[in-house]
């Protein structure tokens, strides 16, 4: 976490949401009524990574969604910077957005395959305007996550995984966001491409000052990554707490059987 007074200054401020879905069934015709979102609550500081584990289905991604501006909630307020973003009009959610990017689990289909990795920096770029010149700008964020300059000229097919992951990550930092929302970021990668991604968002959490809001399934990624866990279950949060406290003295069977299925063991 980030050291001084930013680190204690609210970001993301989520109160009581609901998130609720109509679910229509063709054989036979019926509405289910899904509660995703049943009432939860949680904060981020500044510098701050808080995670949301829980296995699939029980909620995490649509509250992930929400923040990001693309699922309206049913109840509860989501506010970011001390502002509530569904109540805002659409020139104050355009000048709000770029603080707020996502970085998601299917980073391929997140690049436009007919664009080189230089233009689809450049095109985030022109969304925020830089004092740099473009061309400086794309090489300064391609060194920021630790890739070669010379690879601005490829297309997404010529790229590896990591790689992809990296110009994701490139990507959302030409916006100069203060809030990552990570969707399983590393869940694709192999273990060494998976282990080197961690490092790289644990030192651009320091180089830019950034919140991390991480979605995930594994706690073993979650633990490398996140300061605060929120444990998710049926649209609630079941328990939380300092990522090493909830993770050595879990007080719900549900965390327990998280934590043995991501293989730790040995957490003293």
């Amino acid at each position: 976490m980030q050291a001084g007074t930013t680190a204690s200054k609210t970001l993301l401020e989520v109160q009581d949401l609901r998130i609720v879905y109509q679910q229509k069934d063709t054989f036979p015709a019926t509405d289910q009524t899904v509660h995703a979102v049943n009432g939860v609550s949680f904060s981020i500081r500044q510098g701050e990574s808080f995670a949301i584990v829980g296995r699939s289905g029980c909620g995490k991604t649509s509250i992930a969604m929400s923040a990001l501006g693309f699922v309206k909630p049913s109840a509860g307020t989501i506010s970011f910077m001390g502002k509530n973003i569904w109540q805002l009009d659409r020139k104050e959610l355009r000048r709000l957005r770029p603080l707020i990017q996502p970085v998601f689990q299917d980073y391929g289909n997140s690049l436009n395959p007919r664009m080189t990795v230089n233009k689809i920096i450049t095109e985030a770029l022109l969304a925020q305007p830089n004092d740099q010149t473009q061309l400086d700008a794309v090489i300064q964020l391609l060194d920021s996550v630790g890739l070669d300059s010379e690879i601005r000229w490829r297309f997404p097919h010529q790229l590896s995984g990591g790689q992809k992951q990296r110009i994701n990550i490139a990507r959302a930092l030409a916006l100069n966001p203060k809030l990552l929302i990570l969707d399983e970021p590393v869940s694709s990668q192999d273990l060494s491409a998976g282990v080197q991604l961690i490092e790289l968002l644990n030192r651009l959490k320091q180089t830019y000052e950034l919140s991390y809001l991480l979605i995930s399934h594994n706690l073993s990624i979650v633990r490398l990554l996140s300061d605060r866990i929120a444990i998710m279950k049926d649209g609630v949060f079941i328990e939380r707490g300092p990522a090493e406290t909830l993770l050595q003295h879990p007080s719900d069977n549900y965390t327990k059987e998280l934590i043995d299925a991501s293989n730790l063991t040995n957490l003293s």
